[in-house]
């Protein structure tokens, strides 16, 4: 795997992560630290959709990327939209993308024209975990088990604000697993990629997750930083979301 599609694997592996920590679960009105975690980490409700807005900046020697991406997923269809500007340099592009997993097509906009490529199968089986809360649970063991001895708990007029650290070898070794099951090489991540902690803030109100927030550093092979800021919001309010007529009418792209 080429070094961007690596990059590429274990950025959309940080966001996955992040969708698995997010499901809403009922429990009585006044929340202690451990029914908060209940919520977070309880997998019978995942959301149906949800909005989520991630900032990545890597650093390789003097060159500086950052990507700012809005992605919407509804899972009850299978649907995903995501925009993304990516910015080097002088240089900015940006990517408007639509992912279809019935179909197993990713779409893009060239020239004005939408046309669709197959999607990877790497990427088919990170949506479907998206999808499917309890594979993510079996990965996030651990992970929400320090979540709950590290957490910290906050409330103002019904609002709870649970936040903390992660330690980031926790984190590094739950996505590698993650991404080993989905058949990607990760032997080069595992001998190169250091994280710094993580960090959390939920934020509970009516026994449900409003919003999320999540920011790691990592260093890959001592030359490269990867900076990754998410939020996870909306969750619920895109249940109607469906590929638009254009997209359908989509064209193959041509053949490299």
């Amino acid at each position: 795997m080429k070094f961007k599609k690596v990059i590429s694997a274990l950025l959309l592996s940080i966001a996955l992560f992040g969708g698995g920590f997010a499901h809403p679960q009922s429990v009585d009105a006044a929340l202690s630290k451990k029914q908060a975690i209940s919520i977070i980490k309880k997998e019978e409700q995942t959301p149906t959709s949800s909005q989520t807005d991630q900032i990545s900046t890597t650093k390789y020697r003097k060159q500086k990327t950052t990507i700012k991406t809005k992605s919407i997923f509804n899972s009850q269809a299978g649907v995903l939209h995501s925009i993304s500007t990516a910015k080097s340099g002088k240089k900015t592009q940006q990517l408007d993308e639509w992912v279809d997993l019935n179909s197993k097509r990713i779409y893009s906009i060239q020239d004005g024209k939408w046309q669709y490529d197959k999607l990877p199968d790497y990427l088919v089986k990170e949506l479907n975990n998206l999808k499917n809360g309890k594979s993510l649970q079996k990965f996030n063991k651990s992970i929400y088990q320090e979540m709950s001895k590290k957490a910290k708990i906050t409330s103002k007029n019904g609002t709870y604000t649970v936040k903390g650290t992660l330690k980031g070898q926790k984190m590094l070794d739950a996505m590698l697993r993650l991404m080993v099951s989905n058949k990607v090489n990760t032997s080069y991540l595992h001998k190169n990629f250091k994280f710094s902690k993580c960090t959390f803030v939920y934020t509970i109100k009516d026994q449900k997750i409003i919003d999320s927030k999540y920011a790691l550093k990592a260093t890959l092979a001592k030359s490269t930083q990867v900076t990754v800021k998410m939020r996870k919001s909306h969750f619920g309010q895109f249940d109607t979301l469906t590929l638009p007529d254009e997209v359908k009418n989509a064209t193959p792209a041509p053949a490299n």
